[in-house]
């Protein structure tokens, strides 16, 4: 199948004028660790209020966070169980909690999905039917049973903007996609889709780092796709993550060709004249991240991504944590790589 064609002329003169401001934006003149935190500190700062993260804070901080548990579940060496947290007034997010036998204290493993209704039920292990069974073993997508199984206290919620926490497209003017009308009534608000799923998934950090078997220091985040997004944003704004695994994500906001890398749901206004993607991840810097993306997935072309990676690893350089950010391709589509992710997750858990 043939791809798109190249815009016209007049069309990419356009796009060129239109970027141009904000591409390569970062840390100029940061040599060194100290004036890279520098940096960053700022950047981290201002990209809070970019994205429109201020604006629920002020609008919710304070508030409570009640949580509902269900039942425990035996599943041999752990336990699950479903839950729903209010992470703001008449929103409530469901999850799955998976518990390890024993005492513990546990590390904690937070794993949002991407586009799907049912991405947190098969993150936790939970299928519908046999083809859905079928999906989840060969593509590795019970990432949250594969953390209770290594030891860690699992939480595998829904991402706000995918049923069943979206606001629907009743009128079809988006294209009969949720995560599309969540976007449109955010931003008609003064607020962003990403902010909404940054805030929820801090919301259940605060909740599952209380936990008396939680070890809250030693927090791994997780996710394929639009979860990747949520992985990357969150590990950015709030330092309490301190392994982050974006999954098939991960590529330049535009392509040198003008292109747009991912979905309309993740689009945060004036985010270019900010910075390029890889300066969100560089505020990870110098914790642990592990970016994984399928060599074969049709969404993201090896060339872009080898470019955003280039740029990551320059920020960890100027970190003077080289070490601790690693990409790897997997044989494969838009998928997870389990064979990729966790070996470096448990290097990194023993530097913690």
């Amino acid at each position: 199948m043939e791809g798109p064609q190249p815009y016209s002329a007049s069309v990419r003169r356009y796009l060129d004028r239109l970027y141009a401001p904000g591409r390569g934006r970062g840390p100029a003149g940061a040599g060194d660790p100290t004036s890279f935190r520098d940096w960053q500190d700022a950047a981290r700062d201002s990209l809070r209020r970019l994205v429109r993260l201020d604006r629920i804070e002020e609008d919710l901080q304070g508030r409570p966070t009640p949580v509902e548990l269900g039942g425990p579940e035996n599943l041999g060496g752990f336990t699950r169980r479903r839950g729903r947290i209010e992470t703001e007034p008449d929103v409530s997010v469901p999850f799955w909690l998976l518990r390890p036998k024993g005492d513990g204290p546990f590390p904690l493993a937070l794993t949002p999905h991407g586009h799907a209704s049912h991405g947190s039920d098969m993150y936790a292990g939970v299928v519908r039917d046999d083809s859905e069974r079928q999906r989840m073993v060969e593509e590795n997508r019970d990432v949250a049973v594969q953390a209770a199984e290594r030891g860690f206290l699992a939480v595998a919620p829904a991402t706000r903007g995918f049923q069943p926490v979206d606001v629907p497209d009743r009128k079809d003017r988006h294209g009969g996609r949720g995560c599309r009308s969540q976007l449109m009534h955010c931003l008609i608000a003064g607020r962003t889709a990403m902010a909404e799923r940054v805030w929820d998934m801090q919301r259940l950090m605060d909740w599952a780092t209380a936990l008396p078997e939680a070890d809250g220091g030693r927090a791994v985040m997780m996710g394929n796709s639009g979860g990747g997004m949520v992985t990357t944003y969150t590990a950015a704004l709030d330092e309490r993550v301190k392994v982050a695994v974006p999954s098939c994500s991960f590529a330049p906001l535009v392509s040198l060709a003008g292109d747009l890398h991912h979905c309309d749901c993740n689009v945060v206004p004036g985010i270019l004249r900010w910075g390029e993607f890889w300066h969100v991840a560089g505020l990870i810097a110098p914790r642990h991240l592990c970016v994984v993306n399928g060599r074969d997935d049709p969404l993201f072309e090896p060339e872009e991504v080898d470019r955003a990676v280039a740029g990551v690893g320059e920020l960890y350089a100027l970190a003077g944590a080289p070490k601790r950010f690693q990409h790897r391709y997997g044989d494969g589509g838009h998928r997870f790589y389990k064979h990729l992710m966790w070996p470096f997750i448990e290097r990194a858990m023993r530097e913690l």
